[in-house]
């Protein structure tokens, strides 16, 4: 009898060690070697031109999306968006250092996190841009755009995707070359390489700008062999 109670509480005990442990950690599919050519754009095909057709090109939609909210009295972050709009919305400008003092308002930046430990050990990447579909005033946002990355969460976020472009095949999506960050992120195994995109506070409304965030999802395309 002791033996079937000792038996008893060791099964008990080993049901409560397992319910309050830590769940499994995601591991997220891991991308193939480029032993022969391949394409995977999820669905952008012809949005993206190779440096060279032997080479593989592998898109990675992010891991994390959210848009930051930066308001006066209560900044915050929103998360399961299907749009948001770049820029400052209902504020009143009343100089030209677009210092505000009228009604508040808030901005919008979209944040985005990609893990580029995907992609294997001994790719070598040839080049690399981050894909945004861009809902109206696409000209207004090439120009005035800001894309900043960092490789992780605790470094400083850097200005990058200076060279951008809009493919004539997908109306819509402008896609930002980070190939420099991108291929640092590919060799040191970063899986958490974050993204901002925001544009600067307008004079009138006519300069905000919809981008894409659920609706279509970013998408960050690499080019590799």
């Amino acid at each position: 009898m002791r033996a079937y109670l000792s038996l008893a509480l060791m099964g008990a005990a080993v049901l409560l060690l397992a319910s309050c442990s830590a769940p499994a950690p995601h591991t997220p599919a891991m991308i193939a070697p480029c032993s022969s050519p391949r394409v995977s754009l999820g669905g952008l095909h012809g949005i993206y031109s190779p440096l060279s057709p032997s080479n593989c090109q592998i898109a990675i939609t992010p891991f994390d999306l959210a848009a930051w909210i930066e308001a006066p009295l209560n900044s915050h972050r929103l998360r399961n968006m299907q749009t948001v709009l770049l820029g400052c919305a209902n504020l009143t400008p009343d100089a030209a250092n677009c210092e505000y003092s009228g009604v508040p308002g808030h901005s919008t930046t979209v944040q985005m996190n990609f893990d580029l430990s995907r992609y294997p050990d001994v790719a070598i990447v040839q080049k690399a841009v981050l894909a945004v579909h861009v809902r109206n005033n696409i000209p207004f946002l090439i120009d005035n755009a800001q894309l900043r990355g960092r490789l992780s969460i605790g470094d400083q976020l850097q200005s990058v995707g200076a060279n951008r472009t809009t493919p004539a095949t997908q109306p819509g999506w402008v896609t930002f070359d980070v190939t420099a960050i991108a291929a640092r992120a590919v060799i040191e195994r970063r899986n958490s390489v974050s993204f901002e995109l925001s544009l600067p506070c307008g004079r009138s409304e006519s300069e905000l700008t919809s981008v894409s965030v659920l609706a279509a999802e970013p998408r960050l395309i690499v080019e590799f062999r």
